[in-house]
């Protein structure tokens, strides 16, 4: 009997470890999923950037806030969007509630992780989402394209949370996803809680951070058309409209691209907007502003000052041929991995000089594979910074040749010398040998005595 018991209680605990563990495992696994990074590549473009001060905001060398027009946004910054360097900052890093600019992030997740002909349906909870929104029903469907549109253009927050629902499970899971990507982003300040951008305590940005989001966003093309257009249709089962983008800058500002508006009690008028004239592109952001005309005057301010003062210098292209090496197939191309690239003041730019230091691989390689690097030195003789060299196809090297003739050479040649002084030792021996049988001969006595000293004295 004792011995049952003891097998019974044995039994009862492993199946309650059993149940524990079998609940447990799933928790942990959420959990270690909700660490990971939500993109597995960074959109921000790989390049090397010269002419830039490093630290928590990249200025560009030189700069002057103090030359800049005032404004009256709180926070503010402006950004070469090619290079990534910031010619302008007010408070960068001071945190404000982003509002409707939160969109921007939402937008940039959808499309990493769906496709533009996914269908969506609104839910309950969506539908519930105070205005700005479509007036979705319970049940709508819809493909993300226009969706997507709606909510740029129209800040419609039922569409965010459709959205988020769809591609994250729910919307405190797809927070955790925007919060995984900003941070892998480098937008190190920011914490997002909603899809939205509603006002909410813990949700908060900073005019840096964001401009590092949007411009991973427009590196989308199908965001940079969306955020480019001025005038959609909408048409629900219960709202039809023709949806005007809120962001008035695309109307009024030459050269503008896009990109979003924001606002809500709290967080006042926040306001990102891209411009391209010529070869370069300035990227505002701006935030708590009291209204929407003075949020847009200072943004003009800006704007104008960057491209007054600043251009985007193309130093090196990519894929730019700087030597080859010698491989089984003929003379392969060596050439720079990354484009060069530095803002610079108008018209001032960049005297840059170039040292090539690379070798030819020893064994097969794919295109691509880094052989050396192209160092790159200012008018002042100073190292300013190094671009990978790679070779631009599948190598082979030049087939090495066959050693064993030459190895087959030097063994003859030792076989032979050792040969003949072999054959001189046998002969000196038999010369020696000859000399003593004729002296034996001639001298009998010398052969004892020969013996007798040999043995030694007995």
């Amino acid at each position: 009997m004792p011995g049952n018991r003891r097998a019974a209680r044995v039994a009862v605990i492993g199946c309650l470890f059993a149940i524990l563990t079998s609940m447990n495992v799933p928790t942990v696994a959420q959990a270690a999923s909700q660490k990971e990074p939500v993109l597995r590549h960074s959109l921000l473009p790989a390049q090397v950037v010269l002419n830039q001060v490093p630290g928590n905001v990249p200025y560009v060398d030189g700069a002057d806030n103090a030359k800049w027009p005032d404004i009256v946004s709180q926070s503010a910054v402006v950004m070469d969007m090619d290079t990534g360097t910031v010619v302008y900052g007010k408070n960068p890093l001071a945190l404000h509630y982003p509002a409707s600019i939160t969109k921007i992030m939402t937008a940039l997740l959808a499309l990493k992780l769906g496709h533009l002909n996914d269908v969506l349906t609104a839910s309950q909870n969506a539908v519930n989402q105070p205005p700005d929104k479509l007036y979705l029903e319970v049940g709508e469907q819809e493909e993300l394209r226009p969706l997507l549109t709606a909510m740029l253009l129209d800040s419609a927050n039922d569409v965010a949370v459709e959205i988020a629902e769809h591609y994250g499970g729910s919307v405190a899971h797809f927070a955790q996803m925007m919060n995984a990507e900003a941070k892998a982003l480098g937008a190190q300040h920011t914490h997002f809680v909603n899809p939205s951008g509603l006002p909410n305590p813990d949700h908060t940005t900073t005019a840096y951070d964001m401009a590092v989001i949007t411009r991973a966003a427009m590196q989308e093309p199908e965001f940079r058309t969306i955020v480019d257009t001025k005038y959609d249709n909408w048409q629900g089962r219960a709202w039809h409209a023709r949806l005007v983008n809120l962001n008035r800058m695309l109307f009024t500002y030459p050269g503008a691209i896009g990109v979003k508006t924001g606002f809500t009690s709290v967080a006042h008028e926040t306001l990102v907007v891209a411009a391209r004239r010529g070869a370069t592109t300035f990227l505002a952001v701006l935030m708590d502003c009291p209204t929407d005309a003075q949020i847009r005057a200072d943004a003009t301010a800006l704007l104008n000052y960057a491209f007054a003062h600043y251009e985007t210098q193309r130093v090196l292209p990519a894929h730019h041929v700087v030597g080859t090496v010698v491989g089984a197939d003929g003379a392969d191309p060596v050439a720079t991995a990354l484009p060069v690239l530095a803002t610079v003041s108008l018209g001032a730019p960049m005297r840059v000089a170039s040292k090539v230091g690379y070798a030819a691989p020893q064994a097969v390689t794919a295109a691509d594979t880094r052989v050396g690097a192209l160092h790159l030195v200012s008018s002042s003789g100073n190292a300013i910074g190094e671009v990978p060299l790679v070779v631009e196809k599948p190598y082979t090297p030049v087939p090495r040749p066959m050693v064993w003739p030459r190895n087959a050479a030097i063994a003859a040649c030792v076989v032979v010398i050792l040969t003949v002084l072999l054959y001189w030792r046998r002969k000196v021996v038999r010369r020696r040998r000859a000399r003593a049988a004729l002296v034996a001969k001639a001298q009998p006595w010398r052969a004892g005595w020969e013996l007798a000293k040999r043995d030694g004295p007995r």
